[in-house]
């Protein structure tokens, strides 16, 4: 066991390798967070602008698709948001935009089946601004008929009525936006308003999530938190702090009793594959809990309550070890030691470990 942290869903595993394999100790890195690629991932504050100051996501659309409609021979509305560019990372949403569904300005990227071609359109307060064709990262490709061309069925704030109605917090959206996306194993392009939510809790916690709404039909699709796993719907706060009954503490502590009954071999075995991704790595981790003489859990509390999911655990645990080696080597001292783990499902059987830390 070590003094750091690594975990199976973000890319920081191993920092400063080197100096590990060099000196044979593990040293500590935190992990973060993991976003889609397709959609905004900066926490961007909503620019208030004045009710009347631009137009509804269904006038914009109408708008646009006045330029759009003539450039290709068959295209589709592919994505929309309530900014000044395609670039932008500033929404320009109305203050009252939950009931007004208005922004200040407006930019639409229109895909062309025929060609790998977009059409964009900028609309800032309630003219188009400019237009421009960009090609994009995708070849052309037929696009399904019940995906939009002039506009959309569902407006963007109908479709956040529908997520607010599902439990997201509307009042915490850093970024929202249209997109044709396929979404939790459907077969092809689902037309999708989507809202990124960042709420800190009374707790402390800040739970960041996604929250997809199906703009053909008003139907909340799914959410995703920031490790990318469904989150159970509706989201209620309150619930989701609450302790589960159901829980892999026992693989936790099975996982703990094989280093103190003096079968390292089988704790290295309990290890997620990418906290021990190769022989090298777990030679390093075979030498750290060989290195414990003795070790006695004390307690195990379930922590970050807010973040757990079907896919994974966090846990507070607190262990009393001896041990002949100085802390700079392991991270260990005599006595007690608290650590925080995480657990995730790999294959079928025990969860694995997925990142030990000294701090949450």
């Amino acid at each position: 066991m070590s003094a750091f942290s690594l975990t199976a869903t973000t890319k920081k595993v191993f920092g400063r390798l080197a100096v590990l394999l060099m000196a044979a100790a593990l040293l500590t890195t935190v992990f973060g967070a993991c976003t889609p690629e397709s959609i905004q991932t900066d926490a961007n504050q909503t620019t208030a602008q004045p009710s009347d100051a631009g137009l509804t996501s269904l006038e914009a659309q109408k708008l646009a698709w006045s330029k759009a409609k003539g450039v290709f021979d068959d295209c589709v509305l592919f994505r929309m948001a309530p900014v000044e560019s395609k670039d932008s990372t500033a929404l320009k949403l109305s203050a009252d935009w939950q009931t007004s569904d208005r922004s200040g300005a407006w930019f639409a990227w229109y895909a062309d089946s025929n060609s790998g071609d977009w059409f964009m359109v900028s609309i800032v307060g309630k003219k188009i601004d400019k237009v421009d064709i960009g090609t994009r990262s995708f070849s052309a490709e037929a696009f399904d008929s019940a995906l939009p061309k002039e506009n959309t069925a569902v407006s963007m704030k109908d479709a956040a009525s529908a997520a607010k109605a599902q439990g997201a917090n509307m009042d915490v959206v850093t970024w929202v936006e249209f997109q044709c996306e396929r979404f939790s194993g459907s077969a092809g392009r689902l037309p999708l308003w989507v809202f990124t939510c960042s709420d800190t809790l009374d707790s402390g916690v800040t739970l960041n999530y996604k929250i997809y709404v199906n703009a053909a039909t008003g139907k909340v699709e799914g959410a995703l938190n920031d490790r990318n796993e469904d989150m159970a719907l509706p989201i209620d706060i309150e619930d989701l702090q609450k302790p589960r009954t159901e829980n892999h503490e026992a693989d936790l502590r099975k996982f703990f009793s094989f280093i103190s009954q003096g079968e390292p071999v089988w704790a290295v075995r309990q290890l997620e594959h990418s906290l021990s991704p190769d022989e090298a790595t777990a030679q390093m981790w075979l030498a750290n809990f060989q290195s414990l003489k003795t070790l006695e859990v004390v307690s195990v509390e379930q922590t970050n309550l807010e973040q757990w999911t079907d896919q994974w655990e966090s846990y507070k645990v607190v262990l009393n070890v001896t041990t002949d080696e100085t802390p700079d080597k392991y991270g260990w001292e005599n006595g007690e030691n608290t650590r925080w783990i995480t657990l995730v499902p790999q294959g079928a059987g025990d969860w694995k470990i997925a990142s030990i830390g000294t701090s949450p």
